[in-house]
C-alpha cells in the first residue's frame, strides 16, 4: 500500500524545497558573479600592462616575448611560453577574448590559474598571458578573496535558517488552528452539536467550522426524524395488528365452536392474513428495538433452533407454490438462549428471500450447531424474478442490521445463479 504523507508535511517540505532552490540558485550565481568579477580584474590588469609596456617601449618584435608586470606579452601565439601553449591548445582568436584554465576540481583550491588573452592595440595584436599561483598572488588578494567566500556562504546559511525558522512559524501558525479544528469535529456529539463553534483564529477555518456544523446538524435533524417516524409508526401499528390478531384467534374459535369449516379459498385467505399479521408484529417488534438509542437487549429465551428452522421453512413453504424447486433441509438438534423473535425475524427473512427468488432450481438449508447455511440456486437465469407478497422492502437490509446488533456472524455471498448465506447465531456471551 502506497503510504501517505500528510498534508502538512508536504506543504512544509514545498516550502524547504522551493526556499533551498533560490538559495542554491542565487548562491551559485553571486559565485559566478564573483569569479567573473575577479576574471575582469585580471583582464584589465593584463590589457593596462600591454598598454603601458607598449606606451614606454619600442613595439614588440615579431618572435619577441616580454614579460611585464607578471604578463607575458608576444606578437605571435607561438612565442608564448611553452606552458601555457600546452595549457591552451588553441589561443585566443579575438580581440578582447579571454580563456582561462586551473587545475582543480569540485570543492578544491587550485594551485595554479592560466590566463590568456588577446587584445588589439596600435594597430597590431598582441597575445598576453598570464600565471597566477599561490606564490604569486599578494596575500591581500588571498584574504580578500577569502573574506568574499566567507561572507557568501554566511549569507546563504543565513538565508537558509532564516527561510526555515518562517516556514516553521508559519506551519505552527497554521497547523495548530487546523488542529483544534480537527479535535472539535471529533468532539462533536448529538449533545453539543447546537453550541456555537469556537474560534479558529483564519476565518478560512470558521467558516468550514460553520459547514460543518450545519452539515453535522441537518444530518442529525434527518436522523431524529427518522428516529421519532419508526418510534411513532410503530406504536401505531401495534394497535391495528393486535386488531388483526385477534379477529383472526377470534374467528377460528368460533369456528370451532359452531362445527362450521371455512371453504379452501377462505382458508387460504385467512392462513395469508395471519401470517402477515404475525410477520408484521415481529417486524414492528425488532424496528422498535432497533429504533432505541439504548443497549436494551431484546428477551432471550431457550430456543430450539433446529425446531425453529424447520417451522420457518413450513410456514414458508407456500412460496414455492406453482415453482419447480426442489426444497432439501437437514437439521440437527441444538438449543441456546437467544431472543426468539430476532432468530424468527432473520430466518424468516433469509428463508422467505431464498424461496421467493428461485422459481426453477434448487433450495438446500442446512443446520449444525449454532451455524445456519442458506442457498439458492437458479437454473434458469432468463427468468425474470419478481418480489411476491410479504417482501415488506426490508429484508435482507433489516437482517444485517440486527445481525450487527446481536453479534451475530452473516455473510451473504452473491454469485452467478443465487446467493449463499452463512449465519451463526451463537450468542455473544459465550464467544
Amino acid at each position: 500500500m502506497k503510504a501517505k504523507i500528510s498534508l502538512k508535511r508536504l506543504i512544509t517540505l514545498s516550502f524547504l524545497l522551493f526556499g533551498g532552490t533560490i538559495v542554491l540558485g542565487y548562491s551559485l550565481l553571486s559565485a559566478h558573479f564573483f569569479i567573473r568579477g575577479m576574471d575582469n580584474i585580471v583582464t584589465g590588469g593584463m590589457e593596462n600592462a600591454a598598454l603601458t609596456y607598449l606606451a614606454s617601449n619600442k613595439p614588440l618584435a615579431e618572435n619577441e616575448l616580454v614579460n611585464f608586470r607578471g604578463s607575458q606579452l608576444s606578437r605571435r601565439w607561438e612565442a608564448q611560453p611553452a606552458d601555457i601553449r600546452q595549457v591552451f591548445t588553441d589561443p585566443p582568436t579575438r580581440s578582447g577574448e579571454l580563456i582561462k584554465r586551473d587545475d582543480s576540481h569540485w570543492f578544491e583550491r587550485p594551485d595554479k590559474v592560466y590566463f590568456a588573452l588577446k587584445v588589439d592595440l596600435e594597430n597590431q595584436s598582441v597575445y598576453i598571458s598570464r600565471t597566477l599561483s599561490r606564490e604569486n598572488v599578494s596575500s591581500l588578494v588571498g584574504r580578500n578573496m577569502a573574506d568574499s567566500m566567507r561572507l557568501l556562504l554566511g549569507v546563504s546559511a543565513l538565508i537558509a535558517l532564516t527561510l526555515m525558522l518562517i516556514t516553521w512559524l508559519l506551519m505552527r501558525s497554521i497547523s495548530t488552528p487546523v488542529a483544534r479544528l480537527n479535535n472539535w469535529t471529533q468532539s462533536l456529539t448529538p449533545e453539543n452539536l447546537s453550541q456555537p463553534p469556537p474560534d479558529f483564529l483564519y476565518p478560512e477555518l470558521n467558516q468550514m467550522a460553520r459547514l460543518i456544523q450545519n452539515s453535522l446538524s441537518s444530518v442529525q435533524r434527518s436522523l431524529d426524524r427518522e428516529h421519532r417516524f419508526l418510534r411513532y409508526t410503530s406504536h401505531e401499528l401495534r394497535t391495528p395488528i393486535s386488531v388483526i390478531r385477534n379477529n383472526i384467534e377470534l374467528q377460528y374459535k368460533v369456528l370451532q365452536q359452531t362445527a362450521s369449516s371455512l371453504n379452501p379459498m377462505q382458508r387460504d385467505i385467512a392462513d395469508r392474513i395471519d401470517r402477515a399479521s404475525i410477520t408484521m408484529q415481529h417486524l414492528t417488534e425488532t424496528l422498535l428495538w432497533l429504533s432505541r438509542e439504548d443497549n436494551e437487549k431484546l428477551p432471550e429465551s431457550v430456543v430450539e433452533i433446529d425446531k425453529l428452522l424447520l417451522e420457518i421453512t413450513a410456514e414458508m413453504r407456500y412460496l414455492l407454490r406453482d415453482k419447480t424447486v426442489e426444497l432439501i433441509v437437514e437439521t440437527h438438534p441444538y438449543q441456546c438462549s437467544i431472543s426468539a423473535v430476532a432468530a424468527r425475524i432473520v430466518l424468516g427473512n433469509l428463508i422467505r428471500n431464498a424461496f421467493q427468488h428461485t422459481w426453477e432450481g434448487e433450495v438446500i438449508i442446512s443446520q449444525q450447531g449454532s451455524q445456519i447455511s442458506i442457498v439458492n440456486r437458479q437454473f434458469n437465469a432468463d427468468i425474470d424474478v419478481a418480489p411476491t407478497e410479504l417482501g415488506f422492502g426490508l429484508g435482507l437490509q433489516l437482517t444485517a442490521q440486527l445481525t450487527e446488533k446481536l453479534g451475530w456472524s452473516y455473510q451473504n455471498i452473491a454469485n452467478e445463479n443465487g446467493h449463499n448465506v452463512i449465519l451463526d447465531i451463537t450468542p455473544p456471551d459465550t464467544n
